[in-house]
C-alpha cells in the first residue's frame, strides 16, 4: 500500500520523536472541524471600492510573479505581504502567544517571527515556551524540511538553520523548531510537535508580518502535518470569512443555495498548489474557441490553472482572455470603455449595479461545468457608473482567485482529490 508524502512526513516526525523520548499523543481533528476566522488584509481599513480594487490589483501582480518564480524552479517563494488577502490567529508555544499569520493555500512554508521587528511587535519567545525544541541540523528531519541546494551548510554540532527570499527581495532566516500549536476561532485545539520555521532576522516585507502559515499540498504544510483530509472556506468580498480544517461532510459554512458542482484536482510539478482541469470557458452563447495547450500542465512549461483563495481576481492566459473580452463585448448592449485608468482591460458604462451582462461558465474535465454568479467577474464602480471584467489576461499559468469563489461553499477533499463548489450565502468570521 502506498504511503502519501504527507502520511510520510508524519511518520517521519513521529520516528524522530520516538528516538528523542517524547510523547507523540496527537490530538485528533474534532468531528465538526477547527473552525477559523479569516481576516482580510483591508477589512479594517476605511477605503472606497475603487482602492480596495486598486490595491487587490497590485497585490495580484506581486503574487503572480511569485507563484511563477516558484513554478519554474528559482528560489523566490510566494511573498509573505502585498501578495495574499487574509491573515488567521494562530496561538505557539506553552504558554501560548497569539500571532496573526498570512494564510496562503499556494504555499506550504510555515514560519513565526521569533525576533521583536518592532517596538509594537510581539513576537514568539522560544526561551520563554515550555515545550520549544529547536532540530539539530544532522537528523534526519532537518534535510526533510530544507529543500536543497537553496539552505546554508549544515554544521553537526549545530541547529537546523534556513533562509527564504522571496520575489520582492525580502529575506527571513532562522532554526527550524518545534512547537504546541492551537487553532481555531471558538473551540481551540492544541496540537504539540509542530514544525515551523523560527525566524531569528528579516528584512523587506517581512518585517511588517508575525510570519505566514501554508495550507498547501507540499510536506511541510499544516494540513500535511496534521493529516487533514479536508478543508473548506466560504470567502466574502473584501471582508472577513471562514476556514474550517477537517469538517466531516454534510456540515455547512454557509447557507446553500444550489447544486453542488465537484472539480477533479491534478498532480503537477506544482506539489505546493491545487491544479484544476480547467479545459474551456462559455460567455453567453459562445463556447470560446479555447486551443488545447492554452491550460495544460506541463513539466516545461509554467503553464496549468491554480485554485488560488491567496490572489482576489483571475487571470487567463493571454490568448484565452483575448477570446474572452471579445465575447463579452460582442454579447453586451453597454458601450465598452478603456479600463486601463482603473487598471482593468475593458470597462463597460452601464449606469446601473443591477446591469446584466452575459453568463459565464467554466468547463472543467469530466463533464463539470461551473456557472458564476455575475458578481464574480464583473466589478461594480459605483462612483464611476462602470462594470468592469474582472478578469485580467497574464503570460503562464492561470490564476482562479478569491473573487471568482466569492459565495461558494468550496470543499477540498484531498483524499479524493477533488474540490467541490456549492452556491453559499457566505458569513463573516
Amino acid at each position: 500500500m502506498a504511503i502519501s508524502s504527507s502520511h510520510a512526513l508524519v511518520l517521519f516526525i513521529t520516528a524522530t520523536l520516538s528516538f528523542l523520548g517524547l510523547s507523540i499523543a496527537t490530538p485528533s481533528i474534532p468531528y465538526e472541524g477547527i473552525d477559523i476566522n479569516l481576516i482580510h488584509v483591508d477589512s479594517a481599513l476605511n477605503l472606497s471600492q475603487i482602492d480596495l480594487v486598486h490595491r487587490a490589483l497590485d497585490r495580484g501582480d506581486v503574487r503572480l510573479s511569485s507563484l511563477v518564480a516558484r513554478a519554474v524552479g528559482g528560489r523566490s517563494f510566494n511573498l509573505v505581504t502585498d501578495g495574499n488577502e487574509y491573515y488567521m490567529k494562530i496561538s505557539v508555544g506553552t504558554p501560548p502567544v497569539t500571532l496573526s499569520l498570512v494564510v496562503d493555500t499556494g504555499s506550504d512554508l510555515f514560519w513565526t517571527s521569533c525576533f521583536k521587528r518592532s517596538p509594537s511587535s510581539i513576537p514568539f519567545d522560544p526561551h520563554s515556551s515550555s515545550t520549544y525544541l529547536s532540530v539539530p541540523c544532522m537528523s534526519d528531519l532537518c534535510g526533510a524540511y530544507r529543500p536543497p541546494p537553496f539552505m546554508p551548510p549544515c554544521d553537526p554540532k549545530a541547529v537546523c538553520h534556513y533562509e527564504l527570499e522571496y520575489a520582492d527581495n525580502s529575506a527571513t532566516s532562522g532554526v527550524i523548531s518545534m512547537d504546541t500549536i492551537t487553532l481555531g476561532s471558538r473551540n481551540p485545539v492544541s496540537f504539540p510537535h509542530i514544525l515551523f520555521g523560527c525566524s531569528l532576522n528579516g528584512s523587506g516585507n517581512t518585517l511588517l508580518v508575525d510570519g505566514i502559515v501554508g495550507l498547501g499540498r507540499g510536506d511541510q504544510s499544516i494540513i500535511s502535518q496534521l493529516g487533514i483530509k479536508q478543508f473548506s472556506y466560504c470567502l466574502t468580498p473584501f471582508g472577513s470569512s471562514r476556514l474550517v480544517l477537517g469538517r466531516k461532510p454534510g456540515l455547512d459554512d454557509g447557507i446553500p443555495e444550489g447544486k453542488t458542482v465537484t472539480v477533479s484536482l491534478v498532480r503537477s510539478v506544482w506539489s505546493f498548489a491545487y491544479n484544476v482541469d480547467l479545459v474551456g470557458i462559455t460567455v453567453g452563447t459562445n463556447r470560446l474557441a479555447v486551443p488545447q495547450r492554452a491550460f495544460e500542465i506541463s513539466p516545461f512549461s509554467n503553464q496549468g490553472v491554480i485554485l488560488d483563495s491567496g490572489t482576489t481576481f483571475t487571470y487567463l492566459v493571454q490568448e484565452v482572455h483575448e477570446l474572452l473580452k471579445i465575447a463579452f463585448m460582442a454579447q453586451t448592449t453597454y458601450a465598452a470603455v478603456d479600463g486601463s485608468s482603473h487598471h482593468f482591460d475593458v470597462c463597460f458604462k452601464s449606469g446601473d449595479v443591477k446591469a446584466k451582462f452575459p453568463g459565464l461558465v467554466f468547463h472543467f474535465g469530466g463533464g463539470s461545468d461551473l456557472s458564476l454568479p455575475q458578481e464574480n467577474y464583473m466589478i461594480w464602480f459605483e462612483e464611476l457608473g462602470l462594470h468592469c471584467l474582472g478578469i485580467m489576461p497574464v503570460e503562464g499559468m492561470s490564476l482562479l482567485g478569491s473573487y471568482f469563489q466569492h459565495d461558494f461553499k468550496v470543499v477540498h477533499d484531498l483524499v479524493n482529490d477533488k474540490v467541490s463548489f456549492t452556491p453559499a450565502k457566505c458569513v463573516r468570521g
